[in-house]
């Protein structure tokens, strides 16, 4: 390749890599940048400034659009894949669930669903769907912290992934202000709320399978850092796990409860408390076993069971 002899502006250099790519070529950084008489790591921009343009396209149009990397051929290459699709059937029941969790503000809610209908469903069939949700959406509720979400938790599950350490301000319900560093290991969603799940300083060690439960919506302001942690495999954070025990969202030592039930049906409760066990008694009533973390969760659920409950000690 002959060197440029003036320099090209950025936009046209990432115009005609794109191009290029397109076209089948294989592109190698250490020719374009002596082409373009600029750094290699410059090169790198331009790819990673293509590649977040195919992530963005295919949120919107479903056609799946990567740029990779051929350790081979040692360049990078335009790789296309099928289009995302679900049946009717699942992506009624998809944005059925999303409306109803009620988690996120209506200006996010909205695109989302939308999108989602645009890249799952042929032409023919999003008036259809559009129908089915357009008066929910309409008339949808949102929490009333009113506060946008998506790209928060996105940023915190990234430091999630890359078990980045994350400075936090945070406001507690009563209104003090806390700050803390800590080892982020998950995020979840629970009754209209995103719950950042972390262990604060050395905490882990002293009470193995405790972290403790942020709000993300009362996080006043955050910075992810670049110094990291490491959790031994056996002691990976498991959501699926801690969620069965953790119910009500609110945090504590893992302790095991017994009581009686008295209600109609058993179902309800173990679909609340799915780490648990029953047995049924001679008058009716179910004799129930369960884990769950802390105390404050599960006396109010008690609380709310009125006569239908009768804890054991």
């Amino acid at each position: 390749m002959e060197k440029a002899q003036e320099p090209i502006r950025k936009h046209d250099r990432i115009l005609e890599m794109h191009n290029r790519l397109m076209s089948g070529e294989i592109i190698r950084k250490p020719d374009l940048a002596e082409e373009y008489g600029v750094n290699p790591r410059s090169i790198q921009r331009d790819i990673d400034s293509i590649r977040d343009f195919y992530a963005n396209r295919t949120i919107k149009d479903g056609e799946i659009t990567e740029i990779k990397y051929d350790r081979i051929a040692k360049g990078f290459h335009m790789v296309n894949a099928k289009k995302v699709t679900l049946t009717n059937a699942d992506l009624f029941a998809v944005v059925k669930i999303l409306l109803e969790s009620r988690s996120l503000t209506k200006a996010e809610m909205g695109p989302i669903i939308e999108n989602l209908i645009a890249s799952c469903l042929p032409v023919a069939e999003r008036t259809k769907m559009s129908a089915l949700t357009k008066n929910e959406l309409f008339h949808y509720v949102e929490p009333r912290h009113g506060k946008s979400l998506v790209n928060l938790v996105w940023e915190l599950g990234s430091a999630v992934y890359s078990h980045r350490k994350v400075s936090l301000k945070y406001k507690k319900v009563n209104g003090e202000i806390t700050q803390a560093l800590v080892k982020p290991v998950g995020i979840m969603e629970s009754e209209y709320y995103f719950y950042l799940i972390a262990y604060i300083g050395e905490k882990d060690k002293e009470h193995p399978g405790y972290p403790t439960i942020y709000r993300i919506d009362r996080i006043e302001n955050y910075r992810i850092t670049n110094e990291t942690f490491q959790i031994p495999e056996a002691e990976r954070f498991k959501e699926g796990e801690f969620r069965k025990r953790i119910p009500f969202m609110y945090g504590g030592p893992l302790k095991k409860i017994r009581f009686i039930y008295k209600g109609p049906d058993i179902n309800a409760v173990l679909d609340k408390l799915p780490a648990s066990d029953y047995t049924k008694l001679e008058d009716g009533n179910y004799r129930i076993q369960a884990e769950v973390y802390g105390n404050k969760g599960i006396e109010m659920w008690f609380g709310s069971q009125k006569d239908l409950v009768q804890e054991e000690i």
